[in-house]
Formats: structure tokens, sequence, C-alpha cells
């Protein structure tokens, strides 16, 4: 079985996905889901280098009104997660999977970059993020300081829908059981907001995180060792994951083989050169 088809069908298990129900609750973004099989339209349209809509308001885990525009400050990569906080089980695999990882960087949250967290559910409240956010970052090792560092936002069914349309990130919702069927994926978005890269799944690795939010910081995130394994490592489309690449590897192999070589010759030039130097001294010496 594909991965893909295995995250499709560990999304139906988790959100209760059935194939009877009521009638169909069409909301944007969304399609109705009638019986298992119609969830084939839950998945990912990948959009790279789509800007998000800085004018999309949400509201915070707090009650504040947020503009989209200001999570992105110019400076920092941003990690994105959809996940709705009523999930019973595959959105809290995503986001526990997300804080696991980026426990075990060595970057600090809201220093090196920031994350947020939406909502697709519009019954979803501020009450229900606050939960979800308290819940998700006792898997943190370091905890943010405030919640600007990692919000967990709500929004209305257009608002929502346009975040959607432009990720790519297609879901599904079933009246009858009141759940949805989703992808397992988070995003990795540049400092003014445009998409860099999807990550798949429930598990992401500190490296595979380090590499993205390095490659969506565009050089200005991550040590200058971010930025040289960014050049022997390519994201795979097919495992979806930062994979060794062996021209980068040989690219690299060959830059210390020739730093090697003329460190080695520059050493005997200047030995030799020395010792002329000391010949010519003794013969002037009278």
């Amino acid at each position: 079985m594909k991965k893909s088809a295995l995250l499709l069908a560990l999304s139906l298990a988790a959100c209760g996905a059935s194939g009877g129900g009521e009638g169909p609750d069409r909301r944007p973004g969304a399609q109705a889901l009638y019986a298992p099989a119609a969830a084939a339209s839950a998945a990912v349209e990948e959009h790279l280098g789509a800007r998000l809509d800085g004018a999309l308001v949400f509201t915070d885990m707090d009650g504040r009104r947020v503009r989209l525009a200001d999570v992105f400050t110019g400076d920092k990569p941003v990690l994105l997660v959809l996940a709705y906080y009523r999930c019973p089980m595959l959105c809290g695999l995503v986001l526990r999977g997300a804080a696991l990882g980026l426990s075990d960087l060595e970057w600090t949250l809201g220093r090196e970059y920031r994350v947020i967290t939406v909502s697709f559910d519009p019954k979803d409240t501020m009450e229900s993020a606050r939960d979800k956010r308290l819940s998700t970052l006792q898997s943190l090792r370091r905890p943010p300081a405030s919640g600007a560092e990692w919000p967990f936002l709500t929004g209305d069914e257009a608002t929502i829908g346009a975040l959607a349309d432009t990720l790519g990130f297609r879901f599904a919702y079933d009246a009858g059981t009141d759940a949805y069927a989703h992808p397992a994926a988070i995003f990795a978005l540049t400092p003014d907001g445009r998409i860099s890269r999807y990550l798949y799944g429930v598990d992401f690795s500190a490296r595979d995180l380090r590499l993205a939010l390095t490659e969506a910081g565009e050089g200005r995130t991550g040590s200058i060792v971010d930025r040289v394994l960014l050049t022997c490592y390519r994201f795979d489309p097919a495992s979806r994951r930062f994979g060794p690449y062996l021209a980068g590897f040989l690219r690299l192999g060959g830059s210390f083989i020739l730093a090697a070589l003329g460190t080695l010759l520059g050493t005997l030039w200047l030995g030799e050169r020395r010792r002329r130097d000391r010949a010519r001294r003794r013969e002037e010496t009278p």
C-alpha cells in the first residue's frame, strides 16, 4: 500500500468517517463525505511558492484577533500546522509529532523560527484552542515564553476555506459523524508567507524540520553547517523526506579534496621557499 493511501486510511479511522450519515453539510474547502471511498478527495495539492493572504483574520486562544500578516515578521521562517482541535486522533498525532521533532532542534522557538496552528473546523472555539495548545506544548522540551511564538487559531468558514485553498489542503466533512477526513501534512513557510515545503505524515525528524526551516529561511536561519547540509540533502517526492543527494556529497567531497590538495601544495611550496632562503643566506655569509 502506498504511503499516501495509508495516511488516508489512518485519517478515516481517526476521524470516524462512515459510509452512512445524514444529508451533506458543505463548507468552503471541504466536500461532503457520503462513504469512505469519497474521502479520496482528502488530499494535498502542492502550491509551492504561493503566498498566503496576509489579510485573513483569525482568533487566537486568548480571544485576540490576529491578522495572518502579523505572524510573518519578515526575518523568521514559520511552520504551519492545520489541525482541528476536536479531532479524536490524527490531528493530535500530527501536532505531537511536530512538537517532538522541534524538541530535538537546538534552535529556540521564537528566535530562529515560529510555529502557528490553525483549526480548519469553524466550530472550534478559543477554549478548545487553548486546551489543545496546552496539551501540545507538554511534548515540547522548551515551551515558548509567550503565545505569540506558537499561537493556536480559529476562524470562520470563509477564512478557513481561503487559507486551505492557497495551501492546497483538501479535507472532507461528514455531517453524520460530525468529523473530518483529512491528510496529515505540515507546511514550511518563508518569512514573507510563501509556501516553501510540504512535510507529510505524523513523525517529523529534527533533521527534516531543520532543513525545511533552513530552506524556508532562505539562508537567514540556521548555521553554516545547516546550509552546507542543505546542499547534500534534497527533498525526495517519493519518500517525502529529505535524503542524501549524491551529487551534493560529491561536490562537497571534491571541495574538501581540492582544499586539502591546495593546503598540501601551499605547505610544500612554503617549505621549499624557506629551504632556498636558508641556502642563499649560507652562501652569502662570508
